[in-house]
């Protein structure tokens, strides 16, 4: 990666496990282990706010420990332990949204209403979250695009961001090179266009925080968007 690139973000997040489709889980002694070479070289990032990506509670502690001021979590604080975490150390979390886990997500997708259930969803989050103590403006939510959803499922979510926007929080979209944007078969490293158009629409319909692979052209992408 280029860090001199990673740097012009507003907010770094990191993570070591993966989460896609399919994907397995790890240790918290494997994620951190990982972690390790960032913890040990945090000065490299010049004071930049630093969100970290877990499930974990033990992890993200290490993490507000080592300089991180921002938790990113999956489950949308389904541990408790990480509503505490947050509460205690008065950081920011994201809480996503997800159905399943990352290796049963994407089987059997099914709702009768996404974006009500989603909200449905992130009310009862939020209220847990205020009742540990999380200011509200400490709360950022993320429907989780890709997370237990199928096709038409993300392209309602991009449409409906301003029904989210409605409950007070700011608003985080992850679509960055994921699958839905495919065009016959395409590896992620050739979905920059896609992304791009996608993540316009979000930042139109109200998503306050893109999280993005390619920032030299979401920058771009805020300029313009700044400028009208």
């Amino acid at each position: 990666f280029n860090l001199n690139n990673i740097l012009k973000s507003d907010i770094i997040d990191i993570g070591a496990e993966s989460t896609r489709p399919n994907s397995n889980p790890l240790t918290e002694k494997e994620e951190l282990d990982r972690l390790a070479i960032v913890f040990n070289n945090i000065d490299l990032f010049h004071g930049k706010p630093l969100s970290i990506d877990t499930y974990k509670p033990a992890v993200a502690r290490i993490a507000l420990k080592n300089g991180f001021q921002i938790i990113n979590d999956i489950y949308g604080g389904k541990n408790e332990e990480m509503l505490m975490l947050a509460s205690e150390s008065n950081v920011k979390i994201i809480l996503m949204h997800i159905k399943g886990t990352p290796s049963t997500m994407q089987k059997n997708i099914y709702y009768n209403d996404i974006i009500q259930e989603i909200i449905d969803y992130f009310e009862e989050r939020i209220s847990k979250s205020i009742k540990y103590g999380i200011k509200e403006s400490n709360i950022i939510i993320d429907p989780g695009i890709g997370f237990g959803k199928s096709l038409s499922d993300n392209y309602k979510i991009i449409n409906n961001i301003t029904r989210f926007k409605k409950m007070g929080f700011d608003v985080m979209v992850g679509l960055s090179r994921k699958s839905f944007l495919s065009i016959d078969g395409d590896m992620p490293k050739d979905r920059l266009p896609a992304t791009i158009c996608a993540n316009t629409i979000a930042a139109l319909n109200g998503a306050d925080i893109l999280r993005v692979h390619d920032v030299d052209e979401h920058i771009v992408l805020r300029n313009n968007l700044s400028a009208k």
